[in-house]
C-alpha cells in the first residue's frame, strides 16, 4: 500500500487546536473546582457574591490559559523551531509499508519509521496521527486515501505491525525520554495561583517524571506564594501606609452609605433597621468597614436608627466603640438638618474658609 499527501503548518496548527480543546475538556471536571473554591475563600465572611463571581470568572479565564492556550501557543513555538532545523518536517510525502517499517519520501529527505519506534496509531475527524518513540508525531490527512476502505485497511496494518513489534526498545525510549515541561514553571511566580500550579509540579515531578528539579520548582512555586501574602499581611497589619490607605477607604465608603441611607429613606419613608437591609436590593453597596478587614473576616460599619435619625460611624483602628478614634461621614454644611444623620464631620474645604 502506498499513499502520497502534503502536511502544511496550518494541518498541524489545526490538529493542536483539536487536540488541547479535548485536553481541556477532560480536566473540566477536576479543574473547574479549584476557581470555585479559591473564589468562596476571596469572597470572606460575610459572603460577599459579587466578589465571588469576578474572581471565579478571572481565575477560570486564568485555567483556560493554562491548560489551552499556553500549552497550544508552546506546541506552535516548537514546530517552527522544528520546521526550520528539518524542512521536510512538513511537505509532501510518499509513504509505504513494508516488513520493516513505514518508508517514507520528500523531497528532501528519505527514511523508514522502523515499527518498534511507533508507539501508536490514532485518528480524529480529519486526521491519522502516528507517535514516535521520541515523541514527535506525523500527520496523514485521511484525504489522502482514495476509499473508506483503504483507510480502515491502513490502521488496522500499522497496529498489527506494532503490536508484533512489541514495546519499543528500553534504549530507545530511555535515551529520548519525555522531558518535564520546566517553562511551565513560570506559572508559578502567579501568587496564589502559583500554589495550586507548584502542587502540580510536586505531584507529577514524584510520579510520573521523577525529575528532582522539576519537583522543586513545584516546592518554591507553593513557597513563593506562601511569602508574598505573608508580606502583605505582615504590611497590613504593621505599616502606617496600608492603615492610612484602609481609613483613608473607609471615610470613603462611610461617606457613600449616607447617600444610599437617605436614598433608601426618600424610597420607603424611613430608614432602614439595618445596614444589611441596603444590599438586599443592591449586592455593589459596601457596608464593610476596610479598617476591621481581618483575613477573611469583615465588619459592617457601626449604624444605629433613632427614630427619624441615624448613626453612622467607624470603630477606628482600636475597633472598640465610643472612643476617641472613631469617625464619622463628612458632610456639607449646607445639608445640616436635611438629612437624618446625628454625628458629622463638616467637609476639610468648609472648615477652611471658617
Amino acid at each position: 500500500m502506498e499513499i502520497e499527501f502534503e502536511n502544511t503548518k496550518e494541518d498541524f496548527k489545526s490538529y493542536y487546536k483539536s487536540h488541547y480543546i479535548n485536553e481541556f475538556k477532560k480536566r473540566i471536571l477536576y479543574t473547574l473546582p479549584s476557581p470555585l473554591l479559591i473564589g468562596f475563600l476571596v469572597a470572606g465572611q460575610p459572603f460577599d457574591l459579587p466578589r465571588f463571581i469576578y474572581t471565579t470568572l478571572i481565575l477560570f479565564v486564568l485555567f483556560i490559559g493554562i491548560f489551552y492556550l499556553l500549552p497550544y501557543f508552546i506546541s506552535v513555538y516548537k514546530l517552527r523551531k522544528l520546521i526550520q532545523t528539518e524542512p521536510e518536517y512538513i511537505g509532501s510525502k510518499k509513504l509505504s509499508i513494508t516488513e520493516e517499517g513505514l518508508k517514507f519520501e520528500s523531497t528532501d529527505k528519505n527514511g523508514i519509521w522502523h515499527w518498534d519506534s511507533i508507539i501508536s496509531i490514532d485518528n480524529n475527524t480529519r486526521f491519522i496521527f502516528l507517535l514516535m518513540a521520541d515523541n514527535r508525531f506525523s500527520l496523514i490527512p485521511k484525504n489522502a486515501f482514495k476509499t473508506d476502505n483503504e483507510l480502515i485497511n491502513f490502521i488496522g496494518s500499522v497496529q498489527s505491525e506494532i503490536a508484533r513489534s512489541g514495546e519499543p526498545s528500553k534504549t530507545l525510549l530511555n535515551s529520548v525520554s519525555k522531558k518535564p515541561p520546566y517553562l511551565l514553571g513560570i506559572l508559578c511566580l502567579i501568587p496564589l495561583i502559583g500554589a495550586f500550579v507548584g502542587l502540580v509540579f510536586i505531584i507529577l515531578g514524584i510520579s510520573r517524571f521523577k525529575d528532582k528539579w522539576f519537583t522543586l520548582i513545584g516546592v518554591l512555586g507553593i513557597a513563593f506564594t506562601v511569602s508574598i501574602y505573608s508580606s502583605l499581611f505582615y504590611a497590613v497589619e504593621h505599616t502606617s501606609i496600608f492603615k492610612e490607605s484602609e481609613k483613608l477607604m473607609s471615610k470613603t465608603f462611610l461617606n457613600e452609605l449616607v447617600k444610599e441611607i437617605e436614598f433608601h429613606h426618600l424610597e420607603n419613608g424611613q430608614y432602614p433597621d439595618s445596614l444589611q437591609e441596603l444590599i438586599k436590593k443592591d449586592k455593589f453597596i459596601s457596608i464593610y468597614d476596610p479598617l476591621q478587614s481581618k483575613g477573611l473576616k469583615s465588619s459592617v460599619f457601626g449604624y444605629e436608627r433613632r427614630e427619624s435619625y441615624y448613626n453612622l460611624y467607624s470603630v477606628g483602628e482600636d475597633e472598640i466603640p465610643n472612643t476617641k478614634d472613631d469617625f464619622y461621614p463628612k458632610i456639607s454644611k449646607k445639608l445640616i438638618g436635611k438629612i437624618g444623620v446625628l454625628n458629622y464631620e463638616l467637609e476639610t474645604d468648609e472648615l477652611k474658609k471658617e
